[in-house]
């Protein structure tokens, strides 16, 4: 009682109550409808208009800073009741701003109103295209459906530029710009080899059409005639995959032959240069203003042209125009955002930086454009929990924390959020969780729609856990659903009980459910269920890996581990540097050396570069190939213990790789299937068992593969996996649970 009457009183001297006083938390409001110079509180229903909540965030802010002035150290709360806000700058939030650990400050949406910061603005105007010269430019099918809008005279003259620009969104789904094709890819019809100065030599080590992959002399070839057909407009693009499945690109055209078919692309070209055969399309081109959903922009003349998929009314068309974060969180700690929906962005909604225990929970975050949508960038402690992002241009979330000299934890988490759609623009190396640093979590998350990865991790000692990832790279090859690679140094990493599955690779290379690219090292694998994947799990010379208590149904292969065989990579100078990132860590001395007592000895060794001491026991496998394995590995470097075997291809040995290599076409030295009486006495004498029976599903046939208590894997060690516990659960923020 006394509590309250201090809050009541204080805010009287402040001039600020009526703002209400809720169970010992302060209270402020703001409405689309309310005033600045009003108090934030809510009017009772017999008052007259002459008071109630603040208009803006802003208001709000100083509010909150002017209780805290005066001493006051409860809890405060700001709730946002409903509407649309138009965000035309950065809230800002500091050290002012801070809670303590028994006095947070709470940013809310009200109850269950709907509350949305929107960074763009709403197009009105539109009005059928009868410009002669336009619509000669425009197909004959849609001549009279095209709308057209000045932009200029409504104050928007900033469209940013390609792949960063602006973004139109129709009734809340995002639009594309005019390309073509419609659907799918081109592919390159050819990449003459002589010109007037070479480009890019290529990689040596991948030969395609008798060339180094992706040499050329600044052009490529295209096939048919359509390109010839565009008009010049300065501003054409392409998207592709140019040389490899795993790294595309955005290229400007500078110019088009139709004589000769070529496309020469503006400097500077895709770094891995251009092969035959691989994919893209062209976009920005008002000729190709042809399906439903398609727009374009005159950026000269301000005119957008638009092609709405349905009847339009006013309000249905927003353009994104926010260039930073509708939300920062900078050296401020204890802040909850929470119940909140931004949208309509062309950059990261809400960015954490530094301080401690700030949560972003139970928000939605869509429609952002070529950045990642949340970022957490140092501090400790700090979370995103129980909310729902999709339709982003790259990283849903991305986090960033904890000291790798020092191997001090950051203490981050990424729990409990529905992620999917991200990666709209920016295809390759978009997760839906990026991850950086010292001991951060992520956990039962639910991923799913993407064109790459699912999680891409750096560093060392997180935990990723209870995750669901499935239906990712679908427009990729060569990536994982749990990524890393590039650093011996990142070792410690917990990856246990996700469940990853229904994930195909689109291009050359393959899906790896758990991919540890070169030289991924000392990292713990127990108790995954993978099904359904190209790959299980996937080491590229990686030492001391553990996999244990693993599930793999119809994965080819379940576990694969490769020998890379470019000794320069593991010298002073190699391509990835990894003798020098170890040296910036101080390896052979603690912690390094005593969190991790064999990394000292690594390239202490004549055979540095081999995968030696990983381990792969009490796992179980049907349905698809068990190991695959580099010749010169086989069963003598790698620990292959009590594993229970169901699969009809036991054993692939992958031919010896030589420095004139092509990663994706090295062809088997042998394959062993299920009753080879050589490979079965090889993998019994290690207590493995081999079987073409079922395991012990409880039921297969309809995906439930937890493991019967009478199954004989429980005899070889096996632990029962936690199913049940794996993807979203219902919290304070999460009431419900969606159906995927």
């Amino acid at each position: 009682m006394k509590r309250l009457l201090t809050l009541v009183l204080v805010s009287l001297l402040l001039g600020l109550a009526p703002a209400r006083a809720e169970k010992g938390r302060l209270v402020f409001y703001v409405s689309v409808s309310g005033n600045d110079a009003w108090s934030g509180r809510l009017p009772s229903p017999n008052a007259q208009k002459s008071d109630g909540p603040f208009a803006t965030l802003e208001r709000a802010r100083s509010a909150v800073r002017e209780v805290k002035k005066s001493g006051i150290r409860d809890q405060m709360s700001v709730f946002l009741r409903g509407g649309v806000y138009p965000i035309t700058r950065t809230l800002r939030l500091d050290s002012m701003d801070s809670g303590t650990p028994d006095a947070s400050i709470v940013w809310s949406g009200y109850e269950c109103e709907t509350v949305r910061l929107v960074g763009g603005s709403v197009v009105r105007g539109f009005a059928l295209v009868t410009d002669p010269g336009v619509l000669a430019r425009l197909p004959a099918e849609v001549r009279g459906k095209v709308l057209v809008v000045d932009l200029k005279h409504q104050g928007i003259s900033d469209y940013g530029t390609i792949p960063n620009g602006m973004d139109l969104y129709f009734k809340g789904d995002r639009m594309r710009i005019a390309r073509y094709p419609n659907e799918g890819w081109l592919s390159i019809a050819d990449v003459p080899q002589s010109g007037d100065s070479l480009i890019n030599a290529g990689d040596k080590k991948v030969i395609r059409f008798g060339q180094p992959g992706g040499r050329h002399y600044g052009r490529f070839a295209y096939s048919g005639d359509r390109p010839g057909g565009w008009k010049e407009s300065g501003d054409i693009w392409m998207h592709g995959y140019f040389a490899w499945d795993w790294r595309d690109a955005y290229q400007k055209v500078s110019r088009i032959d139709a004589a000769t078919r070529s496309i020469y692309p503006v400097s500077p070209h895709h770094y891995y240069g251009y092969i035959q055969g691989q994919r893209y399309y062209f976009f920005n081109v008002l000729e190709e203003l042809d399906a439903p959903g398609e727009w374009y922009v005159d950026a000269t003349n301000g005119l957008l042209y638009f092609l709405p998929p349905g009847p339009l009314v006013d309000g249905d068309v927003i353009v994104s125009t926010l260039k930073e974060p509708m939300i920062t969180i900078d050296n401020a700690s204890y802040i909850t955002v929470q119940k909140l929906t931004f949208e309509c962005s062309r950059t990261t909604a809400i960015k954490i930086v530094s301080g401690t225990h700030n949560r972003l929970a139970g928000c939605v975050v869509r429609d952002i454009g070529n950045e990642a949508a949340v970022i957490i960038d140092g501090g400790t402690a700090n979370a995103v929990q129980s909310c729902d992002v999709y339709d982003v241009g790259a990283h849903a979330i991305k986090i960033r924390g904890g000291d790798r000299k020092t191997l001090t934890p950051g203490g981050h988490s990424v729990t409990n959020n529905h992620i999917h759609g991200y990666g709209q623009i920016t295809q390759a190396f978009s997760g839906a969780v990026w991850c950086e640093g010292v001991g951060n979590t992520i956990a039962h998350n639910l991923i799913h729609d993407a064109p790459f990865s699912g999680i891409q991790y750096y560093g060392n000692e997180h935990v990723i856990e209870f995750n669901e990832i499935f239906d990712v790279a679908r427009e990729s090859g060569d990536v994982g659903g749990v990524n890393t690679g590039a650093d011996y140094s990142e070792q410690g990493t917990m990856i246990r009980y996700n469940y990853i599955h229904d994930a195909h690779a689109r291009g050359v290379g393959e899906f790896r459910a758990v991919y540890l690219d070169l030289p991924g090292s000392n990292t713990t694998i127990f108790g995954n269920v993978f099904k359904n994947v190209d790959l299980g799990i996937f080491f590229n010379s990686g030492r001391d890996n553990l996999v244990q208590n693993n599930v793999f149904v119809n994965c080819h292969p379940s576990v694969g581990i490769y020998i890379w065989p470019h000794k320069q990579y593991f010298e002073p100078g190699g391509p990835w540097r990894l003798v020098e990132k170890l040296s910036e860590i101080n390896y052979k001395n603690p912690p390094y050396s005593t969190r991790y007592p064999k990394l000292p000895t690594y390239l202490d060794q004549p055979d540095k570069g081999l995968p030696y001491g990983n381990r792969v026991i009490n796992n179980v496998s049907c349905g698809g190939t068990w190991l695959d394995l580099s010749e010169e590995l086989g069963l003598t470097h790698t620990v292959v213990e009590k594993n229970l075997i169901a699969d009809s291809i036991v054993l692939v040995l992958t031919k010896k790789w030589t420095p004139g290599y092509d990663p994706y076409n090295i062809g088997y030295a042998a394959v062993y299937r299920f009753g080879d009486k050589e490979i079965t006495a090889e993998l019994e004498k290690r207590g493995n068992v081999l079987t073409d029976k079922d395991p012990g599903f409880v039921d297969l046939k309809h995906g439930n593969l937890q493991l019967r208590e009478d199954s004989q894997v429980y005899k070889l060690g096996f632990k029962r996996i936690p199913m049940e516990q794996i993807g979203l659960k219902v919290d304070e923020f999460r009431t419900q649970l969606p159906n995927n």
